[in-house]
């Protein structure tokens, strides 16, 4: 194990250029999707084209974690799986940069996401290949915050250079950022072999009602949420007439503070509240700064609000992960196969997010899903409390 954590700080190193070209279009990417759909979508059909990209990337997200075992089983060891990732990731890029037909920009944010999936699980892969949960612990949060920082770096660096160089430089720009992950795999090369445990193993999970109304009811509808940040910012801040540095600038400050304020915020929220409670408050809280913004819509509004939803990240994913996991053990679904259809089911929340706006016509959409889905999971848990005590 002392030879696997010496591989750490390139598995960090790794990470963070992966996550770096894989974020570098956060600031404008909706905003390149909506000038390509202009120039194909039917007439009146432009808001529906320009969702289904940024909606097929995070299926493919969904794709990329699922399909991610039947790599791993193929390829047996992690630096063969992660190599995979890049060439989907690079081959994506490519064809976002070189697009000059709608359909080949979607089939290059559909492979971007592909990738996107295989290195979100692959941080979770190479955690498990260490025996104890304590190293387990501790590899993850290190090698997250690489990829967190990678984030930052491609949200705010990427929305600078489109201002200066273009869309398109800037995609193409993030094919060279891969090849330093490329060359670190290559050089630094980790061996082990990975078991993932298979996907019908995890799908045990789900024999529980209480995961299964928690998975619908509350982490759907909040991770529908998320998209709020990616898609209706960058769109309504670059309808107040703002650069998409502007937009960068905006989301990196949200990000950060949900990075150096997480540690504080997540023990104070702890102390007080169970972990339900605290997914209460923060889908709660999530769902009425979205509809604060809806009514008000105004540039300073839009500000606040990105950055108190950056605040209530702080506590938030921790909690859901917490009340999660709680509910998960109690029923004896222990370890990895539970965390995969967490993550499984959270991209399937941000994958419905863009169709929902366009149904509704409206953010308050995603707002009021949350706000119900609360409802329901209380309801039901109280119900099944209820039937228990009686048995």
């Amino acid at each position: 194990m002392d030879e696997l954590k010496g591989q750490n700080p390139y598995m960090r190193l790794t990470f963070l250029f992966a996550f770096f070209a894989l974020s570098i279009g956060d600031a404008f990417n909706v905003l390149f999707v909506r000038d390509m759909a202009l120039s194909f979508a039917p007439e009146g059909k432009q808001e529906l084209f320009t969702g289904i990209p940024i909606t097929a990337m995070s299926v493919m997200m969904i794709a990329g974690v699922c399909v991610s075992n039947y790599i791993v089983r193929r390829k047996k060891h992690f630096s063969s799986f992660l190599r995979s990732a890049v060439y989907f990731t690079m081959a994506g890029m490519v064809f976002r940069g070189l697009a000059f037909h709608y359909l080949i920009m979607l089939a290059g944010f559909m492979m971007v996401g592909f990738g996107y999936g295989c290195f979100y699980i692959g941080i979770r892969y190479y955690a498990y290949l260490f025996d104890s949960a304590k190293d387990r612990m501790e590899t993850m949060a290190y090698i997250s915050g690489g990829s967190f920082a990678g984030q930052c770096m491609g949200t705010v660096l990427g929305g600078i250079m489109a201002g200066q160089m273009g869309y398109r430089t800037v995609y193409l720009s993030a094919v060279a950022l891969m090849i330093p992950a490329f060359l670190l795999c290559r050089k630094h090369p980790v061996d082990n072999e990975i078991d993932t445990g298979g996907l019908r193993e995890s799908l045990r999970t789900l024999k529980d009602p209480e995961v299964v109304i928690y998975l619908l009811f509350m982490v759907i509808p909040l991770f529908a949420c998320t998209v709020f940040m990616t898609y209706t910012v960058p769109l309504e801040i670059d309808g107040f007439g703002y650069s998409s540095t502007v937009i960068s600038t905006i989301l990196l400050g949200s990000y950060m503070i949900a990075a150096y304020a997480g540690p504080v915020m997540t023990r104070l929220i702890t102390n007080f509240l169970r972990p339900i409670s605290g997914t209460f408050v923060y889908c709660l809280g999530v769902a009425a700064l979205i509809a604060l913004y809806e009514t008000g819509r105004s540039f300073g509004l839009i500000v606040l609000v990105a950055l108190l939803l950056g605040l209530m990240d702080t506590f938030g994913p921790s909690v859901m992960i917490g009340a999660y996991t709680g509910i998960a053990d109690k029923s004896g679904h222990t370890g990895g196969g539970s965390l995969l259809i967490y993550i499984l089911v959270t991209r399937i929340g941000i994958s419905i997010a863009p169709t929902m706006i366009l149904i509704f016509g409206t953010p308050l959409a995603l707002s009021a899903g949350v706000v119900i889905g609360n409802v329901v999971f209380f309801y039901f848990r109280r119900l099944m409390n209820a039937n228990s005590k009686k048995v």
